[in-house]
């Protein structure tokens, strides 16, 4: 039944859903330790199992709804299929609009597409959402910088290493600002 659900919500966009249910703050509250953690983390290996460990509270949709959009926004991302990605993370935004990673996933479709502006909006209202999300601040630095904006990017990529000091896009910084 939920993959018919599914099927019909991705090809009829207009189908009403059931109202997404609120955003269990439970997980806030199981990432704060994690955060806190990966801040004082002194190596990479460390850093990366307790990223791992807060990307997969990120990716605990709100019920299985959201969570089918959001397996196929991300499984549609993996295989290229950017315009069915997109199709994908809008309805689950529509669905679940203050879901933080909804908004992150379909920001990184919009970015693949090279719709930078759609792709900044995105992740602004991902950081509404979750203002410690060290993805989406990646992201929106990787953006900025796609659109020539290099003070502005290099500053969300700073932002970031903040909260993630081993996150990849570090290597963007100057070396003597990396961790």
């Amino acid at each position: 039944m939920r993959v018919l659900l599914l099927i019909a919500t991705l090809s009829c966009p207009g189908i009403a859903m059931a109202a997404c249910p609120a955003v269990d703050p439970g997980l806030a509250i199981k990432a704060t330790p994690l955060f806190e953690s990966l801040k004082l983390s002194k190596t990479q290996d460390t850093g990366s199992a307790l990223a791992s460990k807060i990307w997969a509270l990120f990716g605990t949709a709100p019920d299985a709804q959201a969570q089918d959009l959001l397996d196929k926004g991300k499984q549609n991302i993996q295989w290229g299929a950017f315009d069915e990605a997109e199709a994908a993370l809008s309805n689950l935004v529509d669905y679940c609009p203050d879901y933080a990673e909804g908004w992150n996933q379909r920001a990184f479709a919009r970015f693949l597409k090279n719709d930078f502006d759609a792709a900044l909006s995105d992740l602004d209202r991902a950081l509404e959402l979750e203002p410690r999300h060290f993805g989406a601040m990646a992201g929106r630095g990787l953006t900025l910088l796609r659109q020539g904006r290099q003070v502005l990017g290099l500053q969300a990529i700073r932002e970031a290493v903040k909260v993630h000091p081993w996150i990849n896009e570090r290597h963007l910084l100057p070396p003597e600002e990396r961790t």
